[in-house]
Order: C-alpha cells, then structure tokens, then sequence
C-alpha cells in the first residue's frame, strides 16, 4: 500500500480530528485533505507537476509545507527529497523511496508507539530527516502532528507539551540546554509527556542519566537513523536493559548503546568495524546530475556502508564505537572524540564542549577541548584535567590543551560541527 494510501484511510476513519497545529493555525484531517487535494489541482494545472516527475520544494515550518507534501504524493511526484547535513563532505540530495517511506513509519509505529489520540510535537526542521520523518507516523495512526519553529520560544515548546499523551524528538544539544536552563519546567510535564526521543548525535551519559531522573514516567529513546538508512535501531533507555525489559528498577546507562535493530532494520559489522544496514527503510539512491545537467539517480542497492564504527553484543544491541573519520591519531592510538566529550559533560559548570585534534610535532596529533561554560562558572584547568584523569583512566586520552570559546559550533540538525574546526586546526577535513 502506498504512504497516501493510509492518509487516506485515517481521513476517513477521524475527519474531526486535528491533523495539525502550527503558529496558532489548526487543520484537521477533513480540512489537511481538502486542501492537499486543491493543491494537488494547482499543482498540476499552474506548474504541469506529473506522476514520477522530480520536484524541489523548498522547506518551510508551516502548515503550507505539509499540505503541498500530501499534494505532491496525491499527485505521484518525486519529491521525497533531503539533502544530507554534509557532516563529511559536500550536502548530498536523497531520495527516499515509497517503500522507505512506509517502512520507516513501521519501524516508529512499532518501537516507539504512535497511536491516535497523541500530539507529536515538532521543533527541529523539516528538512532534516530526524524531524521529517515523524510526520509520517503521525499521519499513519491519525495522531496530531504540532510545529515549532525551532527552540528559541522555549515557552511556546513547553505549552506545546503540555497535552497528556504529548511526544517530541530533540538533539541531545538541545536536552542539555533544557536540563540546565529549565529543569523544573521538565518536572512539571512529567505526567504529560508520554516519550522523548534523541538522536542525530551522541548523548552524554550524564544528560541521560538526569532526563530519567527527571521524567521517571516517560519513555525514553536513543535513536540510530540517517537519511540515507532511514530509522535502524532504538535504545529505551528508560528501561534497565537495551532490549526492553520491564518490571526492573533501571540501570545504568550502557555508553555508546542504541539498542536493537527495528521491526524492518537489519544490521551487519565489516572486517573493521563498519557498520552496514540493509531493509526496505534504505534511501532509493543519490540524485546526481550528468555532464548536460539532467538528474540522474545513483541507486543505493541492497546494502549501505555507513562511516559508523560499532559491533554488537550477544543480543543483538547495537553499540556506536565513533565515526572513522572523527578519529583522533595520538602517536598511532586511536581516540574518539565523543569519549573525552562524555566525560568532561559530567564535569560542573561546562555547558557544552567539543573535541578536536591539535598538530603535535612528536604525536602527531593530540586532543584538544573546547568548551562554553555556564553563567557564572569560573574555569580551573587543573581541576578539569584531573576530573577527566579519573574518567578517561589512559592519561593520553587527556586533552593537552583547553579553550573556553562563546559557542560550540553546530549544523542546522544538531550536530556539533566537527568538519569546520578539523579544516581551522589544520587537520583532514
């Protein structure tokens, strides 16, 4: 069955019921419908848009966006198209399939538990696909999707969770941000906050750690995903263990774990510790264009090779070791930058850090920490490496350096922006 295919059935079966709330505007299911069919007729009339034809659209956090979305699948258009962060080169266009599509849903629907009657709560953009793709579970259980435009109203975020049955997606930065500014308001929402899910980046142990505190009776997920694999694997963390037992009091947080592969999601480690996916959840392919300009689609085959490094344990979890291009060469040692970033995390008065690799004439290269600091907080570089002695054990895994800066970099997803500072410190970029 196609993805519009069960738009249309939840149309049917909740044409009252609210589809969408953004920017004060409300549309239910009847209203989203009737104006993506009108729209679906503009389309075809004013821009001669036809079925298996590409089209770019530009990503706007409205309600107009969602309603040109469904026009264009009513219309049967190729327009499920992202583009990648670029996190390791060039931006890339990517196109999703319809059956990727609908898999991905699945993998949500059931590890995640959409159902009708919840109010998913958007903030990231929609042209990233952590956000983008929770339209598609919405829409396909009859749920209520409502968008934010980003997080700079954090009061208009916590009036939008307010609802019994509310859910989000936020970017570990962006939990972190809300732990230590609005702690209390979290508290407030604890019984109406039904899951919060993260992802996009690595999460330190200590922010997990305190959000379960936090909200003891919130689900709770570290997701596994990209655009081009589409939604892989997710950890509970709420739970004591990665495969989702219930009934105990949880444990501690396992580092680097986002849990079992999805209903749709298979997983397989290389020779070197790469991580490959395969399943219907994967991209169609690249969109490249030829010599005369015309598209061309590159497809993605069976199997894709992330530039993830992991493996996974004798139950099937998955456990994310780094990037293989993030890694930092200590005279021939190998360092993960988000291990020294956990550890300072827990570290009081840091409010974010990141860290890099400084040219070394003996090591060749060392680890450097940059790092915001909260209000107020005077910084002592001893007591911060003697702090991270204790946690990382291996001295060399110990900055050599520390910067206090105004800002830790970040892409428009999330992402601490590790490219731009490998280019600046004269690494690889």
């Amino acid at each position: 069955m196609k993805w519009i295919e069960y738009v249309a059935h939840v149309v049917e079966r909740y044409p009252d019921d609210l589809a969408l709330i953004c920017h004060g505007e409300k549309m239910t299911y009847a209203q989203l419908w009737t104006a993506a069919k009108t729209e679906a007729q503009r389309l075809r009339e004013s821009e001669h848009v036809r079925a298996g034809q590409f089209y770019f659209q530009s990503c706007t956090q409205d309600i107009a966006y969602v309603v040109r979305f469904i026009a264009l699948h009513l219309i049967g258009a190729l327009s499920d198209i992202l583009y990648t962060t670029g996190s390791t080169g060039k931006p890339k266009a990517v196109l999703l399939s319809e059956e990727g599509i609908v898999a991905n849903a699945e993998n949500l629907i059931d590890a995640h538990g959409y159902h009708h009657g919840m109010v998913f709560v958007v903030c990231g953009p929609l042209d990233h696909f952590g956000s983008w793709s929770k339209m598609l579970p919405v829409f396909k259980t009859g749920a209520t999707l409502h968008i934010l435009d980003g997080m700079k109203d954090m009061e208009a975020l916590f009036d939008a969770l307010r609802p019994v049955h509310s859910a989000t997606f936020l970017v570990p930065s962006a939990i972190r941000m809300m732990l230590q500014l609005n702690s209390d308001r979290l508290v407030s929402l604890a019984d109406s906050i039904e899951f919060v899910e993260t992802g996009a980046a690595p999460m330190a142990t200590v922010d997990i750690e305190r959000l379960r505190e936090l909200l003891p009776h919130t689900r709770l997920y570290n997701t596994y995903a990209s655009t081009e694999t589409g939604i892989v694997c997710t950890y509970p963390f709420h739970l004591p263990s990665a495969e989702g037992r219930e009934g105990e009091t949880p444990k501690p947080v396992l580092q680097g774990c986002v849990g079992p592969m999805m209903k749709h999601a298979k997983v397989s480690i290389g020779p070197e510790g790469n991580i490959s996916v395969s399943g219907p959840m994967l991209m169609a392919g690249y969109l490249n264009e030829d010599v005369e300009g015309n598209l061309q689609l590159a497809p993605v085959g069976e199997m894709f090779e992330t530039a993830d490094l992991g493996y996974l344990d004798d139950k099937g979890c998955l456990f994310l070791t780094g990037r293989s291009n993030d890694f930092i060469n200590v005279g021939g040692l190998k360092l993960s930058p988000v291990e020294v970033e956990d550890a300072a995390a827990g570290f009081t008065g840091i409010e974010d850090c990141i860290c890099i690799p400084e040219p070394h004439p003996l090591m060749g290269q060392v680890p450097k920490l940059l790092l915001t600091l909260s209000e107020g907080t005077k910084f002592n570089k001893r007591e911060l490496a003697n702090y991270l002695k204790e946690k990382l054990i291996e001295t060399w895994k110990v900055p050599m350096r520390y910067e206090v800066v105004d800002e830790i970099r970040k892409m428009p997803n999330g992402k601490k922006n590790r490219r731009s500072y490998l280019t600046s410190c004269g690494g690889q970029p």
